[in-house]
C-alpha cells in the first residue's frame, strides 16, 4: 500500500499489543490540509487545473487497488460514528467509499497540489454483494440493482464526486448542514442523493430516480426485494403532482440531464462536461476502468 503515493500514508500505529490485537490503537497518518467538501468552487474557477489533479490522483488509487488486490475503495464505519440526521450526509460518513469526505488536498493554492485518498476502510473484493454499500449520492447503479459493487462502481462515485464540487442553484434543496466548516457546501446542491427529496421516507427510490432522470434507465434489479423501489422510481421520474397552494402540476423529479445540469453552472469547461459524462455510464460492463480513464483527453496535460 506504501508503494502507491496517492493514498494518504500510515506513519506509524500507537499503542500496539500483539497479544491484545482488539484493543483500541492510534494510527498516525500523513497530513493533508483539508478534504475536498471544504474546497469552494471560486478555487476550481481560478486553478482549472485543480479538478484534473484531483481527476488524476484518484483514479490512479483506484487503478492500484484494482491491478494490485482486485479489490474496491469501500467499507461502513460503525454507528455510533454517527450522529448527524441528513440522510445524505449520514450516508457519505457511513461509507468509506470515493466521496468528498475522502479525497484530501495541501496546497490548493499552489501550481502543484497535493491530492490523496483516504479512509480505506475494509477493502472489499470485486462483486460485494451482501449488502448495499456506497453512499447514497455516489452509488452506482449496479450497486442498487443489488448486482455488487465492483472496481467500475468506484469509477462511477469519481463522477459523482467532480460533480459535488460545482456550485448549483438553491431551488433543488439544500443539505442541511450546520458546520460553519462547510459554508461553501450550504450554497450548493447535490444533483445525485436525496437532498431534494420532498416525499415521506423511500428515499432509495428518490435517488434511483434521480439517476434515470440524469443520466438515463436503469435495468431492473436482480434482487426481488428492490422491485418495489424500482417501480417507484420509475414512477417518480415521470408523474407530476398538484401543488396543494397553487394547485399547479408540478414534477417530483426536477433535474434534468447531467449536461444540463452542468451547463446550467456559469463557466464549466465543456472538456470537464465530457470527461464526467464519460464516467458516468449506466452499465457498469461499459463504464471505462480507472486505467483506461487516466487515458481520457481531458487529463492528457496532468502530470502522473
Amino acid at each position: 500500500m506504501a508503494s502507491c503515493k496517492t493514498i494518504r500514508a500510515l506513519y506509524d500505529v500507537i499503542g500496539f499489543d500483539s497479544q491484545t490485537p482488539l484493543e483500541p490503537q492510534g494510527m498516525v497518518f500523513e497530513w493533508m490540509d483539508q478534504d475536498l467538501r471544504t474546497v469552494p468552487y471560486s478555487r476550481f474557477r481560478s486553478k482549472p487545473g485543480l479538478p484534473r489533479a484531483i481527476a488524476r490522483s484518484v483514479l490512479e488509487t483506484l487503478a492500484f487497488l484494482k491491478e494490485t488486490y482486485g479489490a474496491f475503495h469501500s467499507g461502513i464505519v460503525p454507528q455510533p460514528y454517527l450522529h448527524r440526521q441528513d440522510e445524505d450526509e449520514i450516508s457519505l460518513l457511513k461509507f468509506i467509499d470515493i466521496n468528498p469526505n475522502n479525497i484530501l488536498l495541501s496546497n490548493v493554492n499552489s501550481t502543484c497540489p497535493i491530492v490523496k485518498v483516504g479512509d480505506l476502510g475494509n477493502m472489499l473484493r470485486e462483486g460485494y454483494d451482501d449488502t448495499r454499500i456506497q453512499s447514497l449520492p455516489t452509488r452506482a447503479p449496479e450497486v442498487w440493482r443489488g448486482l455488487g459493487c465492483f472496481h467500475s462502481s468506484d469509477v462511477w462515485s469519481l463522477g459523482t464526486t467532480v460533480i459535488f464540487s460545482l456550485p448549483t442553484k438553491s431551488h433543488y434543496g439544500l443539505w442541511n448542514l450546520t458546520t460553519t466548516k462547510l459554508a461553501y457546501w450550504l450554497a450548493q446542491r447535490l444533483v445525485f442523493g436525496a437532498g431534494d427529496k420532498i416525499i415521506d421516507g423511500n428515499t432509495e427510490a428518490w435517488c434511483i430516480a434521480k439517476i434515470i432522470r440524469l443520466v438515463g434507465p436503469i435495468s431492473p434489479p436482480v434482487n426481488e426485494a428492490f422491485l418495489d423501489e424500482f417501480s417507484l422510481a420509475r414512477a417518480l421520474e415521470k408523474e407530476e403532482y398538484k401543488d396543494p397552494e397553487t394547485g399547479e402540476m408540478k414534477q417530483f423529479i426536477t433535474v434534468g440531464t447531467v449536461r444540463q445540469e452542468l451547463e446550467r453552472i456559469g463557466g464549466v469547461p465543456q472538456d470537464l462536461i465530457e470527461f464526467i459524462e464519460y464516467l458516468l455510464v449506466i452499465d457498469h460492463t461499459k463504464r471505462p476502468t480507472a486505467r483506461e480513464a487516466l487515458g481520457h483527453p481531458y487529463l492528457a496535460d496532468v502530470v502522473a
